[in-house]
């Protein structure tokens, strides 16, 4: 006979929700940069993604600032936003917080092409990774499975020579990427992913592949 605790299921928190908002959310940015949408330069459109980029960061800081100086609409905004906002993210700031700094960060210093490969890392291919990982994860290093981490190398090698059209970019460019979601650690990987990406690529551009 099995013990009661033995034979109660724990069911994962759905994640789907979070991860299309994210997904979504997330690529308008480098998608605008891409695309150049209503026939803006290239010039033009890097500053008004810097502005909106801006603009969220500051917004979005404020917000954390606020409800963590508020516990009751702390607890009332975490149960609202329950389905897009993790649950760690009670009593720090929120991802989408450290995206906007990141992004504006990596449109500011680097590059386009760069930029648009770096933002992309971060909304599909940490998508990638969390969504497999957590559904198919099984070995288990720094406490990520490696299975999400293989996920995230496939996605973003494919981003990556979609954008560069060299497998050698694309592979360090990938492998890079991996790495720092892997190594991420206490921080938010919205955050390091995006930065450290950058400056991989930035490197590996010098190379002149």
């Amino acid at each position: 006979m099995k013990l009661e605790s033995e034979s109660k299921i724990v069911k994962k928190p759905f994640q789907g929700f979070r991860k299309l908002y994210h997904v979504l959310g997330s690529s308008l940015f480098p998608l605008a940069y891409l695309y150049l949408p209503f026939e803006l330069s290239s010039a033009t459109c890097r500053l008004m993604l810097l502005y909106a980029t801006g603009a969220f960061f500051l917004a979005s800081c404020l917000l954390d600032i606020f409800r963590l100086s508020n516990r009751e609409f702390n607890s009332r905004f975490m149960k609202l936003f329950s389905l897009l906002i993790r649950d760690s993210e009670e009593k720090r700031l929120n991802g989408s917080t450290f995206l906007c700094l990141a992004f504006f960060l990596v449109i500011f210093f680097f590059p386009a092409k760069i930029a648009i490969t770096a933002m992309f890392f971060l909304s599909l291919g940490d998508a990638a990774a969390e969504l497999w990982g957590k559904n198919f994860g099984k070995a288990k290093i720094f406490g990520k499975s490696l299975e999400g981490t293989a996920a995230f190398f496939l996605v973003a090698f494919g981003i990556a020579f979609a954008l560069w059209h060299s497998w050698p970019v694309a592979l360090m460019g990938a492998l890079a990427g991996a790495l720092v979601e892997l190594f991420s650690f206490e921080w938010d990987d919205n955050l390091t992913v995006p930065i450290g990406s950058a400056v991989a690529l930035w490197l590996i551009a010098l190379l002149k592949f």
